[in-house]
């Protein structure tokens, strides 16, 4: 066996405090070094070109002439890259973004020439517990990680991790990706025996993996002369081959379920979730939009005869992919940096907002109804009885709504003439080729806003009428009471802006907390003297009640200070004002609270904080495909200096989207915004909607101490001055039930969505496009019982679909049904066979392949 293998690599991150473009220039002249090298010597048997393909996609757009030469050294092995497409985070990332980062970039490598089968992640700021699922699923052999591992949790660095489903992976954890990073040219073997000390002491075994590069460096040409001075069996070779090794020698590993969020002995920057709060509600809407609403939607418009834009969705997964790397995702860059991060966000928003609005289109005009008609879609495989918003032109100041020639109860919020559609409309008639149009019937036409109340058919859309009526709308405005109540709910606003909640629930009260924030674009530390403010003076109280819902609107001004130095001194020199939303639905066993703010001070953190009748030592929230439970108790690490940790251990905790008290009869909160939560005091749930820190890098924090991470610089953009937040929370009283739990957040942020086409859109301000196709008036694709929903898309390599499925429980299997006739059962990779059966393990998925007909 060797003693000694020798990773020879570069870490390259695509952007950071600097930008992509400046990375990119840079790594031309880098990587035409490498290739150069590696095609001309063999000393450097290997070289690992940081295991994602994004960095390659991006050189070979500027170096097409070397594709072959470099499709030769990795079909060798002499360059290795993969699987990744881009370095993720594994904690706020959505499962379905961490497999298409996985399927991207494994099928870039493969055409290349093949990928490492290693999940390859040695700077990620901690690792998901679903890693082993994930990697199993992909089929790759072994995670590989540096971040957040700590005793308490295993001591072993090499061993078996386990998912809660029961899938196994080979864990190798890193002691530093940059270990071997500058040995003197005269090395006389001295540097790689005190190397291989810290790796002894850290608790590798043979054979001992000491890499050489470091971030954004250069190949070492003369690594390999340098380690013929040492007395070690030494050799350099690919990490793969390394890891063969390691583990074929390993008979007794331990075994570990769970995740690694704790800075023993790297930093996890364990609240770096809510870092440019701004950019990450955009991150985390954007996300939740393709997969739970452009890939369905396209599934559906596919099965009725139009063309599946597979590459378009996946121009917008690359770009998300692009923001979902440590860094990126992290905003712990220069503001530059996070002005081109932001500019992908919007592309990708804009170019999915604009195939929904496409697709939606097409579909509405193949249906031959009556003019001015619309549709409700439902993206989730379910029937529910929703509340739908929806924004319609009608040519009828009063009117009526029907499905199916049934009358549908609805509200309506607002109606205005609406003086341009109709003229620019009658005007292009026949432009689209029609011979005669219904829109000279009609004089004058009205935008309304209405609510409607109905019964979803699942994976698909059902179409509305819209008729004349000559009862007249009344639209009523309460003013003069100061609570809103349903058959569940009674909630008033005190004076000084706590929310008190009344009725059959744990909920006593909910408020705004803001406190200090003496930290950077890592971490939220706290600071020596804080001040915590939680009370405010309240005005411009408006109550709405209908028959739907019930809303209080208001506005809350909090005296606070404007900086760190005068909180410190209790100089309340600045006014904070949110405007905050409540709303509650008949029926509905949940409280909206909408929150938007304006932020004008710096150094400050603000959280919408829950306070309930039950006690809990767990938090309970969802993780990719499932759900994990947390430990609140964190005075156990009290003496986490003494012991030399690097960063403080607390209860400031990821998400994707909800956090719940671990109580038999719960409290659950469902964020649209920002990843981050705290159990406060075994009964407040606090979650996190922004922090003002005006620093990229700071050193010695309270909660961090020793140097700065990053750069230590004043970048601005992280204080978001001016920057409004709005952030909508739905909160409610649950049962100590996962699927519940899930079920109810995937339907609060995946509400029906409402469309009208048809040819009053037929102008130049909306496009006009042809009508040469039939549509049904109501559609449903599928319908799923019994599972979460995670996805439906087109596959990977064929047109066949794609449905992913999960098991939200961590303790039991569920056994799901469907009405799908002709699927198969295959992995998340697409093509591996899986058990045909409709059973799913705990916190486990099943891909379903559902073969054309």
């Amino acid at each position: 066996m060797t003693d000694i293998k020798v990773i020879a690599h570069t870490h390259w991150d695509k952007e950071w405090y600097f930008t992509d473009n400046r990375s990119m220039v840079f790594s031309l002249i880098d990587f035409d070094e490498i290739i150069d090298y590696l095609s001309n010597h063999d000393d450097i048997s290997t070289f690992l070109l940081d295991g994602q393909t994004s960095i390659i996609e991006d050189y070979l757009r500027y170096r097409p002439e070397n594709k072959d030469q470099l499709k030769e050294l990795i079909s060798k092995g002499k360059i290795i890259t993969g699987p990744w497409y881009t370095q993720s985070d594994t904690l706020v990332i959505s499962g379905e973004s961490l497999i298409r980062n996985l399927q991207i970039g494994m099928k870039q490598a493969t055409d290349l020439g093949g990928y490492q089968s290693i999940g390859y992640l040695p700077d990620s700021f901690g690792m998901s517990e679903q890693m082993p699922l994930l990697y199993n699923q992909m089929g790759l052999k072994y995670a590989f990680f540096r971040r957040g591992i700590a005793d308490h949790l295993i001591k072993d660095r090499e061993f078996n991790w386990i998912s809660p489903s029961g899938e196994s992976v080979k864990a190798f954890n890193l002691y530093h990706y940059g270990i071997m990073a500058y040995p003197s040219n005269e090395d006389d073997g001295s540097y790689i025996e005190e190397l291989v000390d810290k790796l002894k002491k850290f608790g590798n075994r043979k054979p001992y993996i000491l890499f050489n590069g470091e971030d954004q460096k250069p190949i070492r040409k003369n690594i390999a002369k340098i380690i013929q001075n040492s007395d070690y069996d030494i050799e350099i070779d690919s990490l793969e081959n390394s890891l063969d090794e390691v583990f074929a020698n390993a008979n007794d590993l331990a075994d570990y379920t769970g995740e690694f969020t704790f800075g023993q002995y790297s930093r996890t920057h364990k609240s770096i979730f809510s870092t440019r709060a701004d950019l990450k509600i955009k991150h985390n809407r954007l996300e939740r939009y393709l997969s739970d609403f452009i890939e369905p939607l396209s599934a559906i418009s596919y099965k009725l005869g139009l063309r599946y834009e597979k590459e378009l969705i996946e121009e917008c997964f690359k770009l998300m992919l692009l923001n979902s790397a440590h860094d990126s995702i992290g905003m712990c860059n220069s503001d530059k940096t996070n002005n081109f991060i932001e500019n992908r966000y919007d592309k990708v928003n804009d170019i999915s907002s604009n195939l929904a609005d496409s697709i939606m289109r097409r579909i509405g005009d193949g249906i031959n109804l009556r003019p001015f008609s619309f549709q409700v879609y439902n993206t989730l495989p379910y029937t529910r009885e929703e509340y739908i918003k929806c924004n319609i032109l009608t040519p009828f100041e009063n009117f009526s709504i029907e499905r199916d020639g049934k009358p549908i109860d609805f509200e309506l919020m607002k109606i205005e003439e609406d003086k341009t559609n109709l003229s620019k409309s009658i005007k292009e008639i026949g432009v689209n080729n029609e011979l005669s149009s219904d829109l000279n019937a009609y004089k004058k036409i009205y935008s309304a806003e209405i609510l409607i109340k109905d019964e979803l058919t699942p994976m698909g859309y059902q179409t509305y009428e819209i008729k004349e009526s000559f009862e007249k709308f009344e639209m009523k405005v309460t003013n003069n009471n100061n609570f809103i109540e349903n058959e569940f709910y009674k909630i008033s606003v005190g004076e000084d802006g706590q929310i008190i909640v009344k009725g059959d629930s744990n909920i006593s009260k909910i408020y705004l907390e803001n406190n200090g924030d003496e930290g950077d674009s890592y971490d939220y530390s706290s600071p020596n003297k804080d001040l915590f403010i939680s009370k405010g003076k309240v005005s411009d109280i408006k109550v709405r009640k209908n028959k739907f819902c019930q809303n209080i609107s208001y506005k809350i001004t909090r005296r606070v200070p404007s900086n760190l130095e005068n909180r410190i001194s209790k100089i309340l020199d600045e006014k904070l004002v949110s405007h905050i939303s409540l709303t509650l639905y008949k029926s509905k066993k949940y409280i909206e609270l909408n929150y938007k703010t304006k932020n004008n001070v710096i150094e400050h953190r603000d959280r919408v904080v829950i306070d309930s009748k039950v006690e809990s030592r767990n938090s309970i929230a969802d993780q990719q495909f499932g759900t994990i439970v947390r430990e609140v108790d964190y005075s156990k690490y009290k003496n986490w200096t003494k012991d030399g940790w690097d960063e403080k251990p607390r209860g400031i905790e990821p998400m994707i989207s909800f956090a719940c008290l671990d109580s038999k009869q719960s409290v659950c909160g469902v964020c649209d915004g920002v990843r981050e939560y705290e159990l406060l005091d075994n009964h407040k749930l606090a979650f996190t909607i922004f922090r003002s820190v005006p620093y990229l890098g700071k050193a010695n924090l309270n909660d961090r101490p020793g140097r700065a991470s990053g750069v230590h610089e004043i970048q601005m953009g992280h204080a978001l001055l001016n920057k409004e937040i709005e952030t909508t929370l739905y909160i409610c009283d649950i049962e100590n039930d996962y699927f519940k739990m899930h079920d109810f957040s995937k339907k609060v942020l995946n509400k029906a969505i409402s469309y009208q086409a048809g040819e009053i859109y037929d102008n130049t301000d909306h496009f006009v496009i042809s009508k040469n196709y039939n549509c049904p008036s109501n559609y449903s694709l599928l319908e799923v019982d019994g599972a979460i929903f995670s996805s439906l898309k087109q596959a990977t390599n064929d047109n066949d679909l794609i449905l992913r499925l999960y098991n939200p429980y961590r303790d039991k299997d569920i056994n799901f049904k469907t009405n799908i006739d002709k699927l198969d059962f295959v992995k998340a990779d697409e093509t591996s066979k899986d058990q045909a059966n409709n059973f799913i393990r705990p916190c486990g998925i099943k891909t379903i392949k559902i073969k054309n007909q």
